[in-house]
């Protein structure tokens, strides 16, 4: 970002990183109200805290400055660590990574316990009846202990019971016409839950130079973006001059897409996004306008946190397919 005042060049890059005022002013040193004043232009940092300030924001202090170096010199952007979570970044993604591993095996280990229970007991219980009822089970169940919601119970309360009564485990009945407004009703108390209290998932970012317990294929090529990212958690940023399409698919894993390394981006840019059982925050910045041309979903949440500026530069046509998981817009 070239243009305007070094303050608005500050708050910028400040709001891109999803810091507030307070946190800028711990890491160099200073005050909120000095942060306040140099983004309102009523006076300038230091030139001491320069390079800091750069070296927070990723990029150099011609940058910082206004006065854009040659491409072949620019820093991409930074990923916001804080000093006492650096040295357990490895560990976290690979304990996330091993927990996302571990529901599956379970889910494996579940559906060939009861498919051979169905074969010795001769119970006649269809193929498809295990497959979904256990997955509604376990899903529900490795959600809430990721984070508890109503939404995850309602999950394991219909596939557990589903599965208990299709095994003749329980003999109270419960007709469809009851169950699913009944999932319906705990389902919609989430969603409420998650949008008046403002859920704040902590972040914690990982470098794909880690891989190897993750999967991570990310590329843009010619300002057409492809990334495909499962079982972990990381941060993704994408920088490219012009962002003309994109798909993203993820599953098994939170992770982060982060588009404000993107310079521009073409009017009614399509962009196709796939989540199965994860979540995905995608962090667009408030100059650029996300309208949802296509929704498909399955147990799963849409949610958008902020709103685009008045009068954005250009439109995002999202098409997103959704399932047993969650997509977060937030504006930046």
């Amino acid at each position: 970002m070239e243009q305007g005042t070094l303050g608005k060049r500050i708050a910028y890059h400040r709001k891109r990183l999803g810091m507030t005022q307070e946190q800028l002013a711990q890491r160099v040193g200073v005050s909120a109200q000095a942060v306040s004043k140099w983004e309102n232009n009523l006076s300038c940092p230091d030139i001491t805290i320069l390079p800091e300030l750069a070296s927070i924001f990723g990029i150099s202090v011609d940058e910082l400055l206004g006065r854009t170096p040659p491409k072949e010199e620019r820093v991409h952007e930074a990923e916001v660590i804080k000093p006492e979570e650096k040295e357990h970044i490895l560990d976290y993604t690979i304990g996330s990574a091993a927990r996302s591993g571990l529901w599956f095996a379970i889910y494996v280990l579940a559906i060939g316990a009861l498919f051979l229970v169905n074969a010795l007991g001769k119970l006649d219980v269809s193929v498809w009846t295990i497959l979904w009822t256990s997955a509604l089970l376990l899903g529900g169940l490795s959600m809430l202990t990721h984070r508890f919601s109503c939404f995850s119970i309602g999950l394991m309360l219909v596939g557990g019971y589903s599965l208990l009564t299709a095994f003749g485990f329980l003999s109270i009945g419960f007709r469809w016409s009851v169950l699913i407004p009944v999932f319906l009703l705990l389902w919609g108390v989430s969603l409420l839950v998650d949008y008046f209290c403002g859920r704040r998932r902590k972040q914690h970012h990982v470098r794909a130079s880690y891989g190897g317990k993750f999967t991570q294929d990310t590329r843009c090529d010619n300002g057409h973006l492809s990334c495909e990212l499962s079982f972990g958690s990381c941060r993704v940023p994408v920088v490219t001059p012009l962002l003309r399409s994109g798909r993203i698919e993820t599953s098994f894993g939170d992770f982060t897409v982060d588009l404000s390394g993107c310079e521009a981006v073409q009017d009614n840019c399509p962009l196709t996004v796939e989540t199965n059982f994860g979540s995905l925050t995608l962090l667009v910045p408030d100059r650029f306008a996300v309208t949802v041309s296509g929704k498909d979903t399955t147990a799963a949440s849409l949610n958008q946190r902020g709103t685009p500026c008045e009068h954005p530069e250009a439109q995002i046509l999202l098409d997103a397919d959704l399932s047993f998981g969650s997509l977060e817009i937030k504006y930046i």
